[in-house]
């Protein structure tokens, strides 16, 4: 799973520690095989944050995609000025959000 989001300047500092304790707690995770964070400038009024989880198989994406720690990640996607880019690289396909709208419906 992979977020690309461009947040105004004001807002990279809270997103970004948010997602560092959403990052610390997915690493600890049962088939957690990674989970990194990188910020960029992206231009003058925007930085680039980028969000990375790995997974060791598509069965432990969905739990995750379930859990209360998803629910946390979701909600701060909603609550932010711009919604991000989700990509979930799967291995017979390459999903966006109504991948994890469909896992978490099911």
């Amino acid at each position: 799973m992979t977020l690309k989001w461009c947040v105004p300047h004001g807002e990279c500092r809270p997103i970004v520690s948010a997602l560092q304790g959403i990052m610390l707690l997915t690493r600890g995770e049962a088939g957690c095989v990674g989970c990194s964070l990188q910020t960029d400038m992206h231009d003058q009024d925007e930085s680039l944050i980028r969000y990375v989880e790995e997974w060791k198989g598509e069965e432990d994406l969905a739990r995750q995609l379930r859990s209360e720690r998803f629910g946390g990640l979701a909600e701060l996607m909603e609550h932010a000025s711009k919604f991000p880019i989700i990509v979930f690289d799967l291995p017979d396909a390459t999903r966006g959000a109504d991948y994890a709208e469909e896992v978490r419906g099911s």
